[in-house]
C-alpha cells in the first residue's frame, strides 16, 4: 500500500528553502563591477534530451491522472531520513516508490526527473546546512549507500533519468567557504568502500556523486544547482551584477572537479503573495520593466543574464525548477492558502496566450535554459491541480489552485510551436 499521505507531508517538511539570505545591496567592490559576456564554451546539450524548451511539473504518487498532457518532464523529491529509511520505505518492497516512478513515467511518454534531497534531513535534524551531518562518519556512509541505491534502481530502469543532486547544498558551501577545499565534509572518512582517497571537503564530496553515477548508473544525467544567493550577495533582491555572481558561482562548481551534466537554477520557492502575507516580506512581485534603481533592468533580464553567464562559464545547459504557479489574471487566486498570487507564470506565458508571442520564452532558451518545470515550494502555495481541495474558487475557472492557468497556457505554448534550443 502507498504511503501517500505520509510521503507528501514530508516532502513539504524538507522542500527546498531553507534560509533567508541577508544580501548586501552592493557589488563586492574588490572585482570589477562588470564582466562581459564574452566567453566561449563548447555547449553541451545532451543527446537523448528534447531539442526544444520543455514544459515540466512536480507530480507524483496519486497525481498521474492530473498531469498536465503537453508537459514532458515529471518530477518528484525523494526525500527523507535516511538513518530510520527516508524515501526508500515509503514503499514496499525498499525503494519501490523510485521504481514505481519510473515505470509510471514512462508510461505516461514524460522524462522522470529526481529531486535528491536527503543530507539535511537526515537524523531527523533538517539543519539547513547540514553541517553536523556532513560531518557525522556515519550518516556519511548511510548516505553514499542511499546514493547508491537510487542509482542502482535507475540503472535497472534503463532509460534515461534526470537526477537534480541535493538543491542548495553546493550554494551553502559556496557562501560560507569559498574555497571548496577548506569546506569540511567526512568523505572518505565515512569508511564507505567507493569514497575511498577522495578528500574529505567539497571536492571530494562532488567527485564521489559523480563517480557513482559513472560507475552505477551511466544512464543518468546529473544536475548540481547553483543558487542565486551562493555568493553572500542575493541576485534580485540585492540588485547584484549578474555577470559577477554567474562568474564567481560558476567557477566555485569548476573548483569542484567533478562533472555533472547540467545546471538547475531557481526564481523562487515560493509565490509571492506567499512571502508576503505568511513571510512578511517586501517587493516580492519580480519587476517586469527596468528602473533607475534596478540598473535599468527588470528582475527577470537580471536573471536571464545570471543565467546566459553560467551557461557560457560551464557549457551545460540549465532547468528552471519549482517555479511558484500563482498568477494575478485568474480569481482563484486571491491571496488565500493555496491560491496565493504570483507573476513569473504569466511573464512568460501570457503573451503566448495572448498572441502566440513566444519571444520571452526563447530570450531564456538563448541564454541556455531547456526547460521549465513548475512546482511548489511549501504546501500551502498555489498548485496547478486541486490540492486545497475546495473546489471551483473562480467564475468561468476550474477547480485547479490556480484556476487552470498553468494548464491553459502550457497547451497554448505547444500549439503555438515549442521554442528551439540552440
Amino acid at each position: 500500500m502507498q504511503r501517500i499521505t505520509f510521503f507528501l507531508l514530508l516532502v513539504f517538511l524538507v522542500s527546498c528553502k531553507k534560509a533567508e539570505i541577508s544580501s548586501p545591496s552592493d557589488s563586492d567592490s574588490s572585482l570589477p563591477a562588470h564582466i562581459e559576456s564574452t566567453v566561449n564554451v563548447s555547449q553541451s546539450m545532451p543527446a537523448m534530451l528534447p531539442k526544444h524548451l520543455a514544459m515540466g511539473v512536480e507530480n507524483s504518487a496519486g497525481q498521474s491522472s492530473q498531469m498536465i498532457n503537453e508537459a514532458e518532464y515529471r518530477y518528484t523529491y525523494l526525500a527523507g531520513d535516511i538513518m530510520s529509511g527516508g524515501w526508500a520505505s515509503w514503499n514496499f518492497p525498499s525503494g519501490q516508490f523510485a521504481r514505481n516512478f519510473l515505470q509510471q513515467t514512462q508510461q505516461m511518454g514524460k522524462t522522470p526527473v529526481f529531486t535528491y534531497y536527503n543530507i539535511v534531513p537526515a537524523r531527523g535534524l533538517n539543519q539547513d546546512p547540514a553541517f553536523a551531518n556532513m560531518n557525522d562518519s556515519e550518516v556519511m556512509r548511510k548516505y553514499f549507500e542511499d546514493w547508491k541505491f537510487i542509482l542502482q534502481i535507475c540503472k535497472e530502469f534503463g532509460n534515461t533519468v534526470i537526477i537534480h543532486y541535493e538543491p542548495d547544498l553546493l550554494g551553502y558551501m559556496e557562501m560560507y567557504k569559498d574555497d571548496a577545499s577548506k569546506s569540511s565534509i567526512k568523505v572518505s572518512q565515512s569508511g564507505y568502500a567507493d569514497a575511498q582517497g577522495y578528500s574529505n571537503d567539497a571536492r571530494g564530496l562532488a567527485q564521489v556523486i559523480v563517480s557513482m553515477r559513472d560507475k552505477y548508473a551511466p544512464n543518468v544525467l546529473l544536475g548540481w544547482h547553483a543558487s542565486q544567493w551562493a555568493t553572500g550577495a542575493d541576485l534580485v533582491k540585492g540588485k547584484n551584477n549578474p555577470e559577477l555572481l554567474a562568474y564567481k558561482t560558476a567557477a566555485y562548481y569548476k573548483s569542484l572537479g567533478a562533472s555533472f551534466d547540467l545546471i538547475f537554477a531557481e526564481f523562487a520557492d515560493r509565490d509571492a503573495g506567499y512571502d508576503q502575507l505568511v513571510n512578511n516580506k517586501t517587493n516580492t512581485m519580480w519587476s517586469t520593466d527596468g528602473a533607475g534603481t534596478n540598473d535599468n533592468m527588470s528582475d527577470f533580464e537580471r536573471f536571464r543574464r545570471f543565467l546566459k553567464r553560467l551557461n557560457q562559464e560551464t557549457g551545460q545547459k540549465i532547468m528552471l525548477w519549482q517555479i511558484p504557479m500563482g498568477n494575478t489574471k485568474t480569481l482563484t487566486c486571491n491571496n488565500t492558502n493555496g491560491h496565493y498570487k504570483d507573476n513569473r507564470p504569466e511573464y512568460f506565458m501570457q503573451p503566448v496566450l495572448d498572441s502566440r508571442n513566444t519571444s520571452r520564452l526563447n530570450d531564456y532558451a538563448q541564454a541556455g535554459v531547456i526547460a521549465f518545470l513548475f512546482g511548489k515550494g511549501a504546501a500551502a502555495c498555489t498548485s496547478y491541480l486541486d490540492n486545497a481541495n475546495d473546489g471551483v474558487t473562480g467564475s468561468n475557472e476550474s477547480s485547479d489552485d490556480d484556476g487552470g492557468y498553468l494548464r491553459k497556457t502550457v497547451k497554448a505554448y505547444y500549439a503555438a510551436g515549442a521554442v528551439t534550443v540552440p
